[in-house]
């Protein structure tokens, strides 16, 4: 039927946007957690002039303000440049390598910095641009003092005790609740205790569950008034008797006190819940450790900048967890490290964060990230997600009811395709996410994954969905023949509302050819009558009388 092929398909569009919103926004939590270096650079409010240098406070100045508009940290690093010349680097230098970073060595640190500082200049937009002719904008006398004073001016003093927001002290606190656990209940593992927190999560949305499980029973057991109504206006395909279709099953709705969108608000409110449990596993620096948020993004971006610059030169990291996988003491160069003012303070912070989880299985460290360019047992994981992910949802579906399938039916073609599109689109989707997070998280989501299998099961069981019997949709249709809303006529000329012509009457544009067929119809019986008494004389007495009663009925 169209009006019902046109519902499964809103069902299964409904559901696809809501695997987008889904995706979308673990994509930005995913950006969100263990930021690192910023796409812009931050500049000192207030800024003088070296007292050993050449250059003026309003030459520094300007100076900062044009290489802050060409920063990018991914691909011209001006920070990071000026730092290593500092040190004595040149990361402009032909074929350099930041793994060998000792290699290109300068003698000539101010020298080096006019390079860069000439480097961007050049590919910044004319507004920012430097006149290097213009009196008090001349960066070339710039000697080692007027380099360490540029690089002050973009320094920042990270907040070490700050703990955001009401929202942020809630997952603070739920983050102690999950150290507890990992400590003594998951002999200091974290996979183990973020498992046993995951069955402790289940337990508390249970009732959301429940909610949602009794909300399925009750639609399936409106399904067959459903399709009755439905089946009182198969064939017809124009607007006005798909609208009344609606209202008569809305009707329903209305009888039996059910709303279908009442089941959508459990899923709502465990939306939020299920991402900020996330962000708390993903980051335990911060909600876990106790750790403020800006000692979590100092770490990260010493994490990742270039050891010529004095960091770790690491690849970015949307985890706390992979920083904290290879233990705090390979922080200790942050008390130097010059994007902060305060690095020892940082440094002071992190020796006090205490006992590291251990996020090791076996001598495999899963707090990592899966890579083809190691090939080892982490690379399982994405593997592992994509198969449990496929066959989860595959038996969450057998578990659960679909709206446009009758329960104890097969589904049909479309809806059937469509299935195992989401089933392969999902997996796919988790498996690259694998990708981007450290293995333990993959292994928490498979865990999860299974545990909603498990969870949906029992319900299942505990409350089962209604099964019919074809007599009970028998039933269902004697019990709704009555209640037939009234079809306004159509506007469609021309548009065929039954396969046989049953109702060609009751619209405008057809009733004059059905009258017309009718009358047809009726002369021909007559003539056929009137053949057959001919052809039996003894019978003509009794078509003649019968042709008369015919014809009286006929005029009243």
């Amino acid at each position: 039927m169209k009006t019902q092929m046109l519902t499964t398909k809103k069902t299964r569009t409904t559901r696809l946007l809501a695997i987008l919103f889904v995706a979308v926004l673990l994509v930005g939590t995913l950006a969100g957690c263990g930021s690192g270096k910023k796409g812009t650079l931050p500049i000192a409010s207030t800024i003088t002039a070296a007292d050993d240098g050449n250059m003026k406070a309003e030459q520094i100045q300007k100076t900062a303000e044009m290489l802050a508009s060409v920063y990018d940290d991914s691909n011209f690093d001006v920070r990071d440049y000026l730092i290593a010349a500092s040190r004595g680097y040149d990361m402009l230098a032909e074929g350099y390598d930041d793994a060998n970073y000792e290699n290109f060595p300068t003698d000539n640190p101010s020298a080096t910095a006019v390079k860069i500082i000439d480097a961007a200049n050049a590919k910044a937009k004319d507004k920012a641009k430097i006149d290097r002719t213009e009196t008090g904008t001349n960066y070339e006398n710039l000697n080692d003092a007027d380099l360490a004073k540029l690089i002050s001016v973009f320094q920042t003093e990270v907040d070490t005790t700050s703990s955001g927001g009401v929202f942020d002290v809630i997952l603070r606190w739920i983050g102690t609740v999950l150290n507890w656990i990992t400590r003594y209940l998951g002999f200091g593992s974290y996979i183990v205790g973020i498992c046993v927190f995951a069955v402790i999560i289940e337990l508390l949305m249970l009732p959301f569950a429940v909610r949602q499980q009794k909300n399925s029973i009750r639609q399936a057991k409106l399904r067959p008034k459903e399709m009755a109504i439905r089946n009182k206006y198969a064939g017809r395909t124009d607007q006005k008797t798909q609208q009344a279709v609606q209202q008569e099953i809305q009707a329903l709705y209305q009888r039996e006190n059910f709303s279908p969108y009442s089941g959508c608000l459990p899923l709502l409110l465990q939306m939020p819940i299920l991402i900020a449990l996330y962000r708390i596993v993903v980051d335990p620096l911060h909600y876990v450790l106790g750790q403020s948020s800006g000692v979590s993004s100092a770490l990260n971006a010493f994490y990742t900048a270039a050891r010529a610059a004095g960091g770790l030169g690491n690849a970015s990291t949307s985890s706390t967890i992979q920083l904290l996988s290879g233990g705090t003491a390979q922080f200790e160069g942050i008390q130097n490290f010059a994007y902060f003012k305060n690095g020892a303070d940082i440094w002071t912070s992190i020796q006090n964060i205490g006992k590291i989880p251990n996020f090791n299985i076996g001598k495999w460290n899963f707090g990592i990230n899966p890579s083809f360019s190691h090939f080892n047992i982490l690379l399982l994981v994405p593997v592992l997600t994509f198969v449990v992910y496929f066959f989860s949802m595959r038996l969450n579906r057998k578990f659960t009811y679909q709206p446009g399938q009758t329960p104890g039916q097969a589904t049909d073609r479309q809806t059937a395709c469509s299935n195992t599109m989401m089933d392969v689109t999902m997996p796919l989707m988790s498996t690259f996410f694998t990708f981007v997070v450290p293995a333990i998280v993959g292994v928490y989501w498979m865990f999860r994954s299974v545990l909603g299998v498990l969870k949906q099961f029992i319900m299942s069981k505990v409350m089962p969905l209604p099964q019919f019997t074809e007599e009970d949709y028998k039933a269902a249709a004697r019990e709704m023949a009555g209640k037939r809303t009234k079809v306004v006529k159509s506007e469609n000329a021309g548009k065929v509302r039954s396969l046989h012509h049953i109702d060609d009457e009751d619209y405008d544009d057809t009733r004059e050819a059905a009258l017309a067929r009718k009358a047809a119809i009726a002369e021909r019986e007559k003539e056929e009558q009137a053949k057959r008494a001919k052809d039996t004389p003894v019978d003509a007495a009794f078509l003649k009388e019968e042709n008369r009663h015919d014809d009286k009925k006929s005029d009243n």
